[in-house]
């Protein structure tokens, strides 16, 4: 492993990996905590995040969804953008409904944009033709004759929720026992922690079920048995469709033969954690715009560029040959879910690979864009890493 020194103000952390092929590489990481000014512009901040070694849920793992992903991956093909927030009446009022999401420009191009409608508690609420008795309810199968469809409820009023997959469409009914008497779900493996999802056999018909909160603001729910795709800025889990597959097939001959090695079909893709429609390919420079809507109380809109900022490696082999690469910005997070601005903060990561026991030193420093557009190496200055 290369010395590293470091001539940014931000933590980094490197370590070998493997592709499919099995195959080692290197991989650099380093990752910069910034704050949003008043003015609107992203400013570094004075206490600069750790990198994080294990994926983190906004509560108990497994049953709230992910809050954080690990910084630890060896490489993504395409930039993550991921927002942890909470949609936010502009004004405080509380609402029935409204639209909140992301977008992303380069100069006059669009980059990215991701719109969603968020609501009140609302339920799918049974109709019957007459009131069943106790007994009736209890064997609800047998009065269907009598059973005439959901209807959705109107949203609650509110003023904020929290864009968490809780709130969207998903999670699992249980069907019974299986043959070893254990209790057997039909689980939405896109959402297992989500609401709403009813089977005509074994959804209690009975009885009001929360509908989701987050919808596609193009795709409202209308279809009580429709299995939309589940809406949230949020990473999706490992374990979770449609990131699962792309992690390779964990077959009897892995086991036998492969184990630990990554299975032949493992894609690097496997590590955008990232909503399908959050990822931007390649990846972005660092300068882009972003405006965000319906994610705060005190605007409407909020708006910022990235910082502009490249990070750069030079890696200086044994006879002092330098190879320069630059690191690529793969994840973009928004950790915006407080109320208050001064609390929000945004987290740019860069990654690299190298080739393994080919260097003595890795040079690690940023290049920020002069006024002519330019980019512009500084006088390095020796930091702790």
């Amino acid at each position: 492993m290369p010395e590293l020194v470091n001539h940014t103000p931000y933590p980094n952390f490197r370590y070998y990996s493997q592709d499919n092929q099995g195959q080692e590489f290197g991989v650099i990481i380093t990752k910069a905590t910034y704050e949003l000014a008043p003015s609107g512009r992203l400013l570094l901040a004075e206490e600069q995040a750790p990198m994080v070694f294990t994926d983190l849920c906004h509560g108990a793992v497994n049953v709230t969804s992910l809050w954080h992903p690990s910084d630890m991956v060896p490489h993504k093909p395409a930039t993550d953008i991921i927002v942890n927030g909470v949609a936010r009446v502009p004004g405080g009022q509380p609402v029935p409904s409204w639209l909140c999401g992301v977008k992303i420009e380069d100069g006059s191009k669009l980059v990215l944009e991701k719109v969603l409608r968020v609501t009140g508690p609302r339920q799918w609420q049974p109709r019957w033709k007459r009131t069943l008795n106790d007994e009736e309810r209890k064997a609800w199968r047998n009065h269907r004759q009598q059973f005439e469809g959901w209807d959705l409820s109107e949203p609650d009023p509110v003023a904020e929720l929290p864009l968490h997959y809780e709130y969207a469409f998903g999670g699992e009914v249980p069907q019974g026992l299986d043959d070893d008497g254990n209790p057997r779900f039909d689980t939405d493996h896109r959402n297992p922690l989500g609401r709403s999802k009813i089977d005509p056999e074994w959804t209690d018909h009975t009885r009001p079920v929360p509908a989701p909160q987050i919808e596609a603001f193009n795709d409202p729910i209308s279809d009580p048995y429709a299995k939309p795709a589940p809406q949230s800025l949020g990473p999706i889990p490992p374990a979770w469709l449609p990131r699962r597959p792309l992690g390779g097939t964990y077959d009897q001959n892995w086991k036998d033969n492969l184990w630990p090695a990554w299975p032949p079909d493992y894609d690097f893709a496997y590590h955008n954690s990232a909503h399908p429609d959050l990822t931007v390919k390649p990846w972005l420079k660092g300068s882009e715009r972003i405006f965000l809507s319906g994610l705060a109380a005190w605007a409407k809109i909020v708006a910022f560029d990235l910082p502009g900022e490249r990070i750069a490696i030079d890696f200086v082999e044994e006879d002092g040959a330098v190879v320069s690469k630059d690191m690529v910005l793969d994840t973009v997070f928004l950790d915006i879910g407080g109320p208050n601005r001064r609390d929000w903060r945004i987290y740019l990561t860069w990654r690299v690979n190298f080739e393994p026991d080919r260097y003595e030193r890795a040079n690690l420093y940023p290049i920020r864009s002069t006024s002519a557009g330019q980019s512009q190496r500084p006088e390095l200055v020796t930091l702790h890493e």
